[in-house]
Parts: C-alpha cells; structure tokens; sequence
C-alpha cells in the first residue's frame, strides 16, 4: 500500500478515528501533520493518497486530546491504513 503525503485533506468530513494517538497517526502514515489548517478549530491535520486515491485526517476543536479524529476520504482506503480505529460517517 502506497501512502503519499499531499497538502489538502478533503472537503468535508465523511468518518472518523477512535482510540488513536497523534503518534500513532504519524506512525501509521509514515510522516507528521502536514497541512496547515484553520488554526482556530485545528491542531493537527494530515493530507494524504493511498494508492492515488485523496485521504484526510484532522482533529477538531481539541478532539486529539480525546484520542479522536475527523476523516475524509473512501472508507476501504481508510480501513487499509487505520484498521478498526476508522469509522464510517463518524459513528
């Protein structure tokens, strides 16, 4: 599986991450946040393809400190990188 780092993270939220710390992100995707996102509501954010295909994941309005995360992108794409922490639709 082919993980590219690019600077976007989608257009709106379609899943999210549970149990899953800012390391262990970093860790699954193979580089730290790298887009700058609206520093008001987001702390850290990730813009990524796996396979070509465009992923995002971000906190919002403090969700990391609650080991949670916003997510966009195909749900097969995301189970592939994130396992069981990824949820569909958010739930």
């Amino acid at each position: 599986m082919q993980i590219t780092p690019v600077n976007e993270v989608g257009s709106h939220r379609t899943g999210s991450l549970r149990g899953i710390t800012v390391a262990q992100i970093n860790a699954k995707l193979g580089f730290a946040p790298n887009v700058e996102d609206d520093p008001d509501k987001v702390q850290y954010s990730w813009g990524f393809k796996v396979g070509g295909v465009l992923c995002g994941v971000w906190d919002y309005k403090g969700s990391a400190s609650v080991n949670s995360f916003s997510t966009y992108g195909p749900a097969e794409a995301l189970r592939k990188v994130f396992g069981n922490h990824y949820s569909p639709n958010g739930y």
